[in-house]
């Protein structure tokens, strides 16, 4: 799981008026993202002690914390992340976040998608239920 945040060097950029810190390189997704579309940007939070089901989707996602920690599971591995990280979940891999203790979090969550139109959704995996198909809308 690649976790990174804000805490590295800054470029300084735009003759010298932008400082920059970058998350992701330049051009550094380019190969892996080629073929995409800008699926979504949002803002999200969870209800305190909450978990968002286990899922999956066609979809480079990424979850940067703007307030709080979470605990993100990403292919069976879980991180610890709180504000100032930004986390990838890459293409078909099961993902979920769920909020540490009582608390909550705020989060930006964008993603570059490879669905076609006629199949964009998410594919859920129900603790103790059978994997299914969410079409986007459906819910």
């Amino acid at each position: 799981m690649d976790i990174t945040n804000s805490d590295g060097e800054p470029i300084i950029e735009h003759g010298g008026t932008c400082i920059t810190h970058f998350l992701v390189g330049k051009e550094s997704l380019r190969r892996e993202t080629s073929g995409g579309y800008l699926e979504f940007v949002s803002e999200f939070q969870l209800k305190e002690g909450a978990a968002l089901e286990p899922h999956s989707h066609d979809s480079d996602e990424f979850y940067y914390m703007l307030e709080g920690e979470a605990v993100i599971t990403i292919g069976g591995e879980e991180g610890h992340i709180k504000a100032g990280d930004l986390v990838r979940t890459p293409p078909n891999t099961i993902h979920s976040i769920r909020t540490v203790g009582d608390g909550t979090f705020r989060a930006l969550a964008f993603a570059t998608s490879y669905m076609p139109a006629d199949r964009a959704g998410y594919t859920a995996y129900p603790p103790g239920g059978e994997p299914h198909f969410v079409h986007s809308g459906d819910e």
